[in-house]
């Protein structure tokens, strides 16, 4: 993400322009470095077709009007001009003057909230973070740097936390296929840089995103890892942010955990992070407003309110859309005042005019703060819960459909499809619903007396995958103790680069198979490593208690495939697939390993 040159490397910082959308220029005097930014500004302005805006920091002091402030009150200043129009409308910007020292440490943060600063306030961060998924370039120029600058160094730690920012976006846009590659980039970057704060966070993203996509168990021990790694070094604001992803875990299993939402809260407070705070008092709500009695009105406003205090679009549009979807399903108490007496139907008439309105509001939060996920959502309960909408627009459940499907939202296009086919005879959810969610969660399902469905409100907060073993509609009328299973069980915690983790399969018959009453037929288990990483033996015998180890080379995601066969007549029964998350080793400086053989060059 960061280039250090001069002009006789224009092409290259093109280069770099046109890969990454961003540029950073350190070293040599003032007038070859501003020079070498107006080059590339007009090269790439004129190829794009774009406007150039040009900003330059001076020293406090320096300009007319600046003396007595203080360089973060200046930094301040260009950021917020960033934000008010160059990050929303594509343009080539050039930041020049940005003080020396401030290109070594890019907060971290998500951009939902995990905004803690470098410890010098970084203005560089500051402002990669605001371009990070901008259509507009940016260009920054660094003074008082050493000329001979090394590349490397400035490359991998700006690398990391911006690779970083960039992954959290995605998941906050409710797309996280893109995140995983981007996280194990993170994780490489902040290995060459020594940063076990990068790593920490890294991790912690990891696991945010395993949450996103319904991997509870996966996101479960990789937040648990990172909150260790947060205590650790003294990082409060990661311990709050990874204490508050674990309650949302709980909450989407069907049981709500309020009172770990509280205690990230205050966590987030007394670390002076009021974002996190605004985010940790958003879910507490959440968790609570069905609750008899709750003052959930009060909360909705105090929440909003703490959002608009640190500018969080992202934030406010979540909270109109639960308290829309609170006020549209309630009976008409906020729980404070009944609303007994006459005068119910012009009662609820005005909380419908009003949901309406919040859900107006959030859907246009959502599109300012391009977020597909929350703007299908607020679609679909909009569409629900006004009749008038709904029916002004006859597409209503394929335009809902479509923003799902942009962001490979499976699981949402299911809820779309519930709330076009209404509720079933038998009561059953259907199978798609049935084979993504907990069963605890969709037993909260309900349905209006107009046959809506009352959508559980966790079910927004994930996107899960069909699970591999649930059977498939086809396999309903075949009793599942007929069938057999292959059971795969990782023997070590939390597997680690270059280090051996122990993997049994064993193959379970159900009661009526004819395998549960006769021993187990000597069939073979294959195994076969589909990334960087190694496993042995290549062969095992369920039989024998068939046992593998699994030694990956990187952090990230690893994909291993186990094919059960047949010996005597070379028939494949079973194959199945398991992705294992594999953590950051310790936090000291890590040189990657060599890449394992591809599985073809040594498989028997």
């Amino acid at each position: 993400m960061s280039f250090v040159g001069r002009m006789r490397e224009l092409a290259a910082a093109r280069r770099e322009l046109e890969t990454r959308g961003l540029l950073v220029v350190s070293g040599g005097p003032d007038s070859d470095r501003s020079a070498f930014l107006d080059a590339v500004a007009r090269e790439v302005a004129d190829e794009a077709g774009l406007a150039v805006y040009r900003l330059q920091v001076a020293d406090p002091g320096d300009r007319p009007g600046e003396a007595g402030r203080t360089p973060d009150e200046v930094a301040e200043t260009v950021v917020e001009a960033c934000w008010g129009g160059f990050v929303v409308h594509p343009c080539v910007v050039v930041v020049d003057g940005v003080p020396a020292g401030t290109a070594g440490g890019i907060p971290a943060g998500t951009a939902d909230g995990v905004c803690a600063k470098a410890a010098d306030g970084s203005l560089l961060a500051e402002l990669i973070s605001a371009f990070a998924e901008s259509e507009s370039f940016l260009l920054v120029g660094s003074t008082d740097a050493r000329e001979d600058a090394a590349a490397l160094p400035l490359d991998r730690c700006a690398d990391g936390w911006a690779l970083l920012t960039r992954a959290a976006v995605h998941c906050d846009r409710g797309d996280p296929r893109a995140a995983g590659p981007l996280l194990r980039r993170a994780v490489e970057a902040h290995q060459v840089a020594g940063d076990r704060r990068g790593e920490a966070w890294a991790v912690f993203l990891y696991g945010r995103m395993c949450r996103l996509r319904g991997r509870a168990e996966d996101a479960r021990r990789l937040l648990h890892a990172a909150r260790e790694t947060f205590r650790a070094i003294g990082e409060t604001p990661g311990v709050a942010w990874a204490g508050g992803e674990l309650a949302r875990l709980a909450t989407g299993s069907g049981t709500p955990d309020p009172d770990a939402l509280a205690e990230a809260r205050r966590l987030h407070e007394r670390a002076g992070d009021r974002r996190g705070a605004a985010w940790a008092h958003l879910w507490w709500t959440v968790a609570r407003a069905d609750e008899p009695g709750f003052p959930w009105q009060k909360e909705f406003a105090n929440v909003q309110s703490r959002f608009h205090e640190v500018s969080d679009r992202l934030g406010t549009a979540w909270t109109l859309h639960h308290h829309a979807l609170t006020l549209a399903r309630t009976d008409g108490t906020d729980g404070v005042n009944g609303t007994g007496g006459t005068g119910g139907t012009d009662r609820t008439d005005e909380r419908r005019r009003e949901a309406d309105r919040l859900f107006e509001g959030a859907l246009a939060l959502f599109e300012e703060a391009d977020c597909p996920h929350g703007r299908a959502w607020t679609m679909l309960e909009y569409a629900l819960r006004s009749p008038a909408h709904r029916f002004l627009n006859g597409e209503w459940a394929a335009e809902i459909r479509h923003v799902f499907h942009g962001i490979g939202d499976e699981a949402g296009e299911a809820w779309v499809d519930l709330a076009e086919a209404g509720p079933s005879p038998g009561g059953e959810p259907p199978y798609e619903l049935a084979c993504r969610y907990p069963a605890a969660l969709l037993d909260t399902l309900g349905w209006t007396e107009a046959g809506e469905p009352l959508i559980p409100r966790a079910a927004r907060d994930t996107q899960p995958e069909p699970r591999a073993d649930f059977p498939r509609p086809g396999d309903r009328d075949r009793p599942d103790d007929s069938r057999a299973h292959v059971r795969l069980t990782l023997l070590d915690d939390v597997p680690v680069p270059d280090v051996p983790a122990r993997i049994a399969l064993q193959v379970v018959p159900g009661p009526g198979h004819p395998w549960s009453t006769a021993p187990l037929p000597p069939l073979t288990a294959r195994a076969t490593s589909l990334g960087h990483a190694e496993i042995d033996p290549a062969h095992g015998v369920p039989a024998d208690g068939a046992e593998f180890r699994f030694t990956p080379h990187r952090p990230g995601s690893h994909r291993l495939r186990f094919t059960v066969e047949d010996p005597v007549t070379g028939t494949v029964l079973q194959q199945v697939e398991a992705e294992i998350d594999v953590v950051p080793s310790d936090p000291g400086p890590h040189r990657p390993t060599a890449p394992a053989p591809r599985p073809s060059a040594w498989r028997a």
